[in-house]
């Protein structure tokens, strides 16, 4: 079954909580947001992440923590790493103030 999720996210709302990092990012995201140096694109990266995870939730049927999604990139597009989730493609962009993502399953 097709289905497709779209979310967006205010950049200005995302705050560095440790407690929300850790509950949405992946640990090899972790990894990559601990290397970015300035606040703002780290606050970008994570509004992208979460973003696109909420758009993920809205066409899968498994219950499934965002810390638990890989998001990397092949091709310098975003691309979702888990094995079980292969069916579904993703786009993340930026503009402003504002995160958008789309997740598409086939």
């Amino acid at each position: 079954m097709k289905n497709i999720g779209i979310d967006i996210v205010q950049v200005n709302r995302i705050k560095l909580d440790k407690d929300f990092i850790a509950r949405i990012l992946h640990k090899d995201e972790f990894e990559f947001f601990n290397n970015i140096v300035d606040e703002s694109e780290k606050i970008r990266f994570v509004a992208g992440r979460w973003a696109v995870k909420e758009a993920i939730f809205k066409v899968i049927d498994e219950n499934i923590s965002p810390k638990n999604i890989s998001i990397g990139y092949k091709n310098k597009k975003p691309i979702i790493l888990n094995d079980n989730l292969q069916n579904i493609i993703i786009s993340i962009s930026h503009e402003k103030d504002y995160a958008v993502a789309v997740a598409l399953s086939f």
